[in-house]
């Protein structure tokens, strides 16, 4: 079974910048208060919630990522 976590980045404009078109720069990135799902589905579907709420006060473009790691571990498992 795998966990998946969330991890969400945001592009930056100059601060001087108005109707800015880019290019644009790494500028945070931002992990949520709930960053694990137990499916793909549920990660991306927080992601594009939380995206369009962040949209309405920051129009920066942001990115997803939604990444599986094993939930569990089998004894004896390399450290």
């Amino acid at each position: 079974m795998k966990i998946w976590l969330l991890l969400i980045v945001i592009y930056v404009a100059p601060y001087s910048a108005v109707d800015w078109d880019g290019p644009w720069q790494f500028g945070m990135s931002r992990a949520m208060d709930k960053t694990t799902f137990k499916s793909e589905a549920e990660c991306r579907n927080t992601a594009i919630r939380m995206i369009a709420e962040m949209h309405q006060g920051m129009l920066a473009p942001m990115r997803f990522e939604c990444v599986p790691f094993d939930a569990s571990l089998p004894k004896g498992a390399p450290r």
